[in-house]
């Protein structure tokens, strides 16, 4: 059995890929083709080849690649390998959003953990090692609460739990889920329904034995249509089956038929059929080709292993060698002249049921269906006009051609050269002359005439032989042409438009920003010219050029437009450095300018020459430098609004020094972060697939005071965030400017240890321990403040008293000095009048005789003798002498024992600064005496002989 098996692989897997050596040339030049991007290996960092595709509720793109699974949100490709490297060969994803992939012996699933990080579960281990032995699983179909999973061998049934094994009566071609029924195609038996683990044959299946069935999709309510590899399609309607005729049937049964899908797009059903070698086939429902695509036009390869419908039209396709993306419901197809025979497109224009294009190559006609806008045929040059166009212009049902050569007459019998003046530049009607034409050359201006029905040119005006390739006139008749190369002219023409009756030049020195490149066009029923800085119009009384200053500061930045060109009335376009933009006006006020919906055609359309042409019916002809595009004007493509979408939280990292981890994307409770990693990283994307990258805004509430600019980075990191509560909010914006629904997340940064609830208590327990500390600091340092001040108020007291006493000793003492003065005052008068009495008695002495009178004048001269010399006055001195000098007799005299009283009582006078004279009174001697006594002393008192005694006795005291 199990070699039996790997038998049928291998038949398989070699006549799947046989198609490769297959090659079918067909003619896919008339098909136009939607937008095609590519991804390359390089892009998504993975193999060539994809072999299957989904998308998840959420947006997510999944590929089964060789490498492994990949992932694609719109904004970032992840690769996640299986365990044993193998193959993924099938994809899909349940409402839960796990991953369920297919490869050889292997199956399971993919889910994401709580940090959003993807974690492998393999399935295998439910089954038998013999059912799975030397097996690929192709297919996996998710049906309620079940995963289906197809090998050749048969299918496995999980439930979530176990996996049951379901019994088929031969191989297995592949499983179909259709609406809410599995459909299996067996091979070499039809199809069969898989309904409660038991397959049952669908009857009229069976007709189809012989081929295999690889495409099955609802055509109808009751209707299925069934595509195999090499039968063509076929539609199946409860046991009847017939051919489905088409126009791609002889594509289809050469091309090897492989995968299919359906979609609906602008109320229009489209049946999308992948080949193994002729690329990508787009039916309608009648079976009429609306595209086909291959390696040619776009695809970068023709071998479709994929096929899936977005939640927004578009289709992804897994290739043999890449991923490409098709914007199916853009109001743009593109026809690509990849062979460079038609060369670039300059104009043109829909006659008689032909789409002309004007090139550098020449013209070229196809043919065309006017109802649905699309080409019929190839395109082929029309005879005799090789060479350069540069216009196509309808008038009055006449299809004038300017050429290089001259001009040419398009019709139904060929082309009729009607001017053989080089460069057909510019025609214009003339107002108000329905048969005169004004045309602007390379040597001036021709005018073509109709007479009888016919056009023929006439002659070129006299007066002006100026290369001019726009023509406009004014309401005054003026005509207005831009030189090719330098300036601006203001032509007055003649009656019957012959001549020039006046010229005046309008240039850099006139007002305009340049001579070079100005032209002249009609917006809003005025002339304006540009001149690729900024738009100017005529001032008619002041007969000056001024800038359009109204029409500038609403046109932005395409005021610098260096062509405009009309729609009608109220609608224009607007040409700058490759950029267009549709401008809307209403009532002589500008509505509306749409730029972005035109991005695609930046870098290919030509720069000076851009031209857009109205097909009627809201289509579009945009010339391009490889062919053309038809766009389809809807409006506005910002009616796709983004606000039912939400941006994808992808990963949320947070990271400190040493350290970096992912943290739970749960979104409903707020998330605690430790303070060592408050470095955050948020990862986010929007999987919302349109022309453009979508760009992200984002605002952390607690920390960002405004939304961020929008940028295509789907990353925002955050550095060091304070502890606090945060809200990170994001959103996305599209090219149009539509804005998503806002993701928030909340999270909150711990404060560091030291700012913890533990370490807050730590901190108040100790603050109430310095409290305390502090308070019997505090007390002591109180008590120790109020012994201190008792001392010092105890010392002031003391001080104080001593003070008093020392108030009250100098003031005994300076009385008793007083005293002591006076009474030595007393004394030296008492003593001098004594010795006068004294001396006077002696005198009288001298004339007494009488013995008797002699006695009693000496007795009494003793008596004075006896009060000079009182020993009781000089007692009392000596008391009050020292109570007023602090016992300076009693220092003295212990200083110098050999002092003797009489010299104590001469340092007293001395000490007092006595007068010579008035110690001399004292002591009854003489004055000289005194000096006798002054030069005794200092000699006991051992004095130098220049030291003053009077000074060494007041030092005395004071020692």
């Amino acid at each position: 059995m199990t070699i039996r098996f790997f038998i049928l692989n291998f038949i398989f897997i070699f006549f799947y890929f046989s198609g490769f050596c297959l090659t079918n040339k067909i003619d896919q030049e008339s098909l136009l083709v939607p937008f095609v991007k590519n991804y390359h290996k390089l892009d998504y960092q993975g193999a060539n080849q994809n072999w299957d595709v989904c998308q998840a509720n959420n947006g997510i793109m999944y590929f089964a690649n060789s490498d492994g699974l990949i992932e694609y949100d719109g904004a970032s490709w992840k690769l996640f390998s299986l365990p044993g490297k193998q193959i993924a060969r099938s994809v899909a994803v349940d409402s839960l959003g796990r991953v369920y992939v297919g490869a050889h012996e292997e199956f399971g699933y993919w889910e994401r953990n709580s940090k959003g990080q993807f974690e492998y579960f393999s399935l295998v281990h439910l089954v038998s090692d013999e059912s799975i032995r030397n097996q690929d699983i192709w297919k996996i179909c998710v049906l309620n609460d079940r995963v289906y999973f197809q090998s050749f061998a048969g299918i496995f049934s999980y439930d979530g739990t176990e996996i049951k094994e379901i019994e088929t009566p031969a191989n297995v071609f592949t499983l179909f889920k259709i609406k809410d029924r599995l459909l299996v195609s067996i091979q070499q038996m039809g199809l069969y329904e898989l309904e409660n683990d038991s397959l049952f044959l669908l009857k009229g299946s069976d007709q189809l034995a012989p081929q295999t069935i690889n495409v099955l999709m609802p055509y109808s309510d009751e209707e299925l249509l069934v595509g195999t590899e090499s039968g063509g399609l076929y539609l199946y309607n409860n046991d009847k089956l017939s051919s489905w005729k088409n126009d791609a049937d002889g594509i289809i049964k050469s091309s090897q038929l492989n995968k299919a899908a359906s979609v609906e797009v602008g109320g229009h059903s489209y049946f999308i059929l992948g080949t193994i070698t002729q690329g990508l086939l787009v039916l309608d429902r009648n079976g009429e080709i609306y595209s086909h695509l291959t390696k040619g036009s776009g695809l970068q390869n023709n071998t479709i292993l994929g096929i899936q419908v977005d939640q927004h039209k578009n289709l992804w396709l897994s290739l043999d060698n890449g991923i490409d993306f098709i914007n199916l419901n853009s109001t743009f197809r593109y026809f690509q002249d990849r062979s460079g025979e038609l060369g670039t497109v300059y104009s043109s224009a829909v006659f008689q049921d032909k789409l002309y294009l004007g090139t550098n190559h020449g013209l070229f006609c196809a043919d065309w269906d006017v109802n649905h806008f699309r080409l019929l045929g190839d395109f082929s040059l029309v005879e005799n006009t090789q060479g350069q166009v540069w216009e196509l212009k309808l008038v009055d049902d006449v299809l004038f051609c300017g050429h290089n050569s001259g001009t040419f007459i398009i019709s139904d019998l060929g082309t009729q050269k009607i001017s053989d003046v080089s460069g057909g530049w510019s025609l214009k009607s003339v107002p108000n002359q329905p048969d005169i034409l004004i045309q602007g050359t390379y040597i001036g201006l021709v005018i073509y005439k109709k007479e009888h029905g016919n056009w023929f040119m006439s002659h070129m005006i006299y007066g002006y032989h100026e290369p001019t390739e726009f023509l406009e006139f004014d309401f005054k008749g003026n005509l207005w042409a831009s030189h090719a190369y330098k300036g601006l002219y203001k032509l007055q023409l003649n009656s019957d438009y012959s001549s020039v009756l006046n010229m005046d030049y309008y240039g850099s020195k006139e007002g305009l920003t340049e001579d070079l490149n100005v032209n002249v066009f009609k917006f809003d029923q005025q002339v304006v010219f540009s001149t690729g800085k900024q738009l100017f119009s005529y001032d008619y009384n002041k007969e000056i050029l001024a800038p359009y200053q109204k029409l500038n500061h609403e046109l932005k930045s395409f005021q610098k437009a260096h062509k405009i060109l009309s729609i009608d009335r109220q609608n224009y376009w607007f040409f700058n450095k490759g950029k267009c933009a549709k401008v809307e006006m209403e009532q002589g006020k500008l509505k509306r300018i749409d730029a972005l919906s035109f991005q695609l055609l930046r870098g290919n359309t030509l720069d000076g020459y851009e031209n857009i042409v109205n097909l009627g019916d809201n289509q579009f002809l945009i010339c391009l430098d490889d062919g053309f595009s038809i766009f389809t004007d809807q409006g506005s493509e910002t009616s796709a609004s983004l606000d039912d979408h939400r941006v994808i939280l992808q990963k949320i990292s947070c990271n400190s020094q040493n350290s970096r981890q992912q943290v739970d994307l749960n979104l409903e409770n707020p998330l605690e972060i430790n303070n060592s990693n408050n470095n955050l990283s948020f990862e986010f994307a929007l999987p919302v697939y349109r022309f453009g990258a979508m760009k992200y805004q984002w605002k952390l509430d607690g920390y960002d005071s405004f939304w961020s600019e929008p940028v295509e980075r789907n990353q925002m990191h955050y550095s060091k965030l304070p502890h606090g509560d945060y809200t990170f909010n994001v959103r996305a914006t599209d090219s149009y400017g539509n804005l998503s629904s806002i993701t928030e997340y909340q999270f909150t940064i711990l404060p560091p240890w030291y700012l913890s609830k533990l370490a807050k208590l730590c901190y108040l327990v100790i603050l109430f321990v310095l409290i305390g500390l502090f308070r019997v600091i505090y007390h002591s340092k109180l008590d120790k403040q109020k012994k201190r001040y008792y001392l010092k108020l105890q010392a002031e007291n003391e001080e104080q008293i001593i003070k008093l006493k020392n108030d009250h000793l100098r003031t005994e003492i300076e009385s008793k000095s007083k005293e002591i003065a006076n009474y030595t005052m007393m004394v030296t008068k008492k003593n001098e009048l004594l010795i006068q009495l004294k001396e006077q008695l002696e005198k009288l002495e001298k004339y007494v005789v009488a013995a008797a009178a002699k006695k009693r004048l000496a007795d009494l001269n003793k008596l004075i003798h006896a009060g000079i010399n009182s020993q009781d006055q000089w007692a009392i001195f000596n008391e009050n002498f020292d109570k007023a000098n602090e016992s300076f007799l009693l220092n003295l005299r212990k200083s110098f024992p050999e002092l003797t009283p009489n010299d104590l009582r001469f340092c007293a006078f001395l000490k007092m600064n006595m007068t010579t004279k008035e110690i001399a009174s004292l002591l009854n001697i003489s004055p000289r005496s005194v000096e006798v006594k002054r030069y005794r002393l200092r000699k006991k008192l051992n004095m130098e002989h220049e030291e003053n005694l009077v000074t060494f006795l007041m030092a005395m005291n004071a020692e």
